[in-house]
Order: structure tokens, then sequence, then C-alpha cells
């Protein structure tokens, strides 16, 4: 049903912005998506090497790494369970390639929560950029405020957790397991849940140079994504600054967390693109083209995501 819902807004988007003015700008783009595909592995290269730093030792195959993350992204961009299953796919694949389940959950969810801190970080200064310098309309401000207050919330909530070794995630479960209904689906081992928020203490609390790393690699990912969108964007015809992709990078970072439940974000990726791009000043059908762009991007991503996925699955044997 989500799925047709987005099906139907891309239909929309496409038909009121112009379907010959669109595929102008695709043709435009041309060669140069080739360059996109050129830099986008950087991101996930980065993504992985924190996930690497997360784990910690030796003796684990950054290749390997890589597989499992662009395997947990086809899982995350193709499903409506977005990074609610993804990210046990990926803790699960290291389970199998011999990692220890509380260390394997521990590093997935320790490289994502230093990922999502980066995003809100992100997305908090870029939209009190949005605010101070652009005449927005009511309902862009109001979504605007939002997205400030859901990015400080996802900031500030695990910080304190971590930084106050609350067991938050334990917390939670246990509230789950309680609630009618539901409480009967969740089966956690508490040992394991335990040992695992202890792993991301340890991750994040102990090791200071460990996080800052893991915090510069993340940092790095993103610089991909806006060098992705400096190119997307001087191939539709927009002359813009640093600043622009900069800014529009950060105000739709939580895209794929705010949509998890439409695949592919089918619809409402173009749909907040353009209404970023038509309050930055921007045509609003280039940032549709952009995000269609990026979504045949990462549709070969997943391609590749599925096939490494499917060849860990029948290699997943423990690590002598």
């Amino acid at each position: 049903m989500f799925l047709a819902v987005g099906c139907s807004l891309f239909a929309y988007l496409l038909v009121r912005l112009g379907p010959s003015q669109i595929l102008q700008l695709l043709l435009r783009i041309g060669w140069r998506f080739l360059l996109v595909l050129a830099i986008y592995p950087f991101f996930e290269l980065a993504r992985a090497a924190a996930l690497k730093k997360c784990i910690g030792g030796e003796g684990w195959p950054y290749r390997d790494l890589l597989r499992i993350r662009v395997a947990g992204e086809a899982v995350e961009y193709l499903t409506f369970t977005g990074p609610f299953l993804a990210e046990p796919t990926k803790a699960l694949l290291l389970r199998n390639r011999g990692l220890p389940p509380e260390r394997a959950f521990s590093a997935t969810i320790s490289e994502y929560l230093m990922y999502s801190f980066t995003s809100a970080a992100m997305a908090i200064g870029g939209t009190i950029y949005l605010l101070h310098n652009f005449e927005l309309s009511a309902s862009v401000t109001l979504v605007a405020y939002i997205v400030l207050s859901f990015a400080a919330l996802l900031l500030a909530v695990p910080a304190v957790a971590i930084a106050g070794r609350i067991y938050l995630i334990g917390s939670i479960v246990n509230a789950l397991r309680k609630a009618p209904r539901i409480g009967k689906h969740v089966q956690v081992d508490q040992t394991t849940l335990r040992a695992t928020e202890d792993g991301i203490f340890s991750i994040l609390r102990t090791r200071p140079l460990r996080f800052v790393a893991v915090l510069l690699l993340e940092f790095l990912a993103h610089g991909c994504l806006v060098l992705e969108l400096f190119v997307l964007l001087r191939s539709v015809g927009q002359p813009v600054s640093l600043v622009a992709p900069v800014v529009i990078e950060s105000v739709t970072k939580f895209i794929n967390l705010g949509f998890f439940f439409i695949p592919a974000q089918m619809g409402a990726a173009e749909g907040v693109y353009a209404a970023v791009f038509h309050a930055l000043g921007l045509p609003a059908s280039a940032g549709f083209s952009v995000a269609f762009a990026r979504r045949l991007r990462n549709l070969l991503v997943s391609g590749a995501g599925l096939a490494f996925l499917n060849a860990l699955r029948r290699r997943s044997h423990p690590k002598s």
C-alpha cells in the first residue's frame, strides 16, 4: 500500500513539474552519472572503515566488511523496514563470519549511532542556515522546525544515555516485552543484550582516539555525498557554490529514516528534494531530477548489495 502511495506521488510530481523538462535535465547529466558512480563507493568505503574501527582487533577482512555494509544498504533501501532490519542484518552477517553476537551487534549499533550523530549535527546546522537565510512558506517553516527538533532529539537522547551509561536499549526492549499483543514476539537474551550495550559503552566511551577516528570517518562519508550532490547540481545546470549542496544534503538527511515504510522512498525523496530546491530558490524540477539520479545510483548499488548478501549467506562460516 505504501509503495502504491509513493508511486502515485512520484507520478503526480512528474506530471506537475513537467516530464519533458525533467527528461532534459536527466539527459543533461549524461556521462557525469559515471562520475557519480565513481564517488559513491568512497561513501561505503568510509563507513566500512568506521565499522572496522568499531569492531576493533585484527583479522577482519576489510573486503568482507564492505560487502556486509553494501548488503545491509540493499535491505534498507528495498524494503519497508529501513534501518530497523538493515542494521540487524549487518550484525547477523558479522556473527555468521565468526564474530560473537554481542560484539557484532555492539559494533553495528555503534557505527550506526555515530553516523546518526553526525547526520543530526549536519541536519541541525543546515536547517538553522535555511531558516535564517531564506524566506520560507509557513508549511516549509513548520517542517523545518520538525526536522530541527527531531535531529536535536536524535543527537541528545543517545548522547545522554552513553555519557551517563544508561542502558537505554535494554529499557526499551523490556518495555516492549511488557506491552500487550507485541510483548510475546519480543524474544531477546538478556545476557547478550546487556553485553551488547556494555560493548557500545566500551566503543564510544573508553577509547577517545577510536571515537574521534570513527567520527572523522563518518564526516568523510557525508563529505562524499556532498561532493556527489555538487556534481549533480552542476550537471543539471545549477552553478551553485559549495554551500548549496552542503545545505541540501544536511536538510534531506532523514529521508530514509522518515519514510522507511516506503520501499526505496519512492516519490517521497523526489517530493522532499523538490521542496528543498524550491526553498533555496532553485528549480523544483532540478530537485526532482537530482533525487531521481540518486535513485538510479541506489538501485545499482542495491543490485550489488543483493549479490553480496546472497554470496555472504552461502559462505557464512565461523572464523577459526
